[in-house]
């Protein structure tokens, strides 16, 4: 794996994700499957707070964190009224990420991708290299990508991507 290779993935993934969120409202955001789920609005957030930890492993600071990101923490309940962020907000906020993260991956070298991942980091999924970590992470945030077009479908949308 290399940085080039995570940059094309994440560039994928990015893609995937805005075309499930066109013309959603952040009402609609909120909006719980039934008979039970995650609304949209947690799932961005959530990649939205993934993509920190790929951040900080490419060198970067994430762009959500603290209290901010706690709504949107694994095993967070996705139903709290007042905790979570507006979606134009979390847009921007993955925009943001994807403009620090691809260049920060694409100048990633061999050595650092092959280096172990930092204990801190080490629960799994997240074990081994750098790189691995970072291709998992990939791999959860395209997982999320999915939940958002089946989330914008049960909202009564199209399908994004054909």
């Amino acid at each position: 794996m290399t940085g080039a290779d995570l940059t094309t993935m994440y560039e994928f993934s990015y893609a995937a994700i805005e075309r499930n969120l066109d013309g959603v409202t952040h009402e609609e955001s909120l909006r719980t499957p039934q008979p039970a789920g995650c609304n949209l609005n947690w799932v961005l957030g959530q990649v939205v707070v993934t993509r920190g930890t790929a951040l900080t492993l490419s060198g970067k600071t994430p762009v959500l964190s603290g209290d901010a990101a706690t709504a949107y923490r694994r095993a967070a309940d996705p139903n709290v009224p007042g905790k979570v962020l507006d979606l134009a907000t979390l847009r921007g906020l993955l925009q943001d990420s994807q403009q620090q993260l691809i260049p920060a991956l694409a100048a990633m070298e061999d050595g650092q991708l092959a280096a172990p991942l930092p204990e801190k980091f080490r629960r799994p999924p997240l074990t081994g290299s750098v790189g691995d970590s970072l291709a998992r992470l990939q791999n959860h945030e395209m997982y999320h990508a999915g939940q958002l077009g089946l989330l914008r479908r049960i909202l009564g949308k199209e399908g994004a991507i054909r």
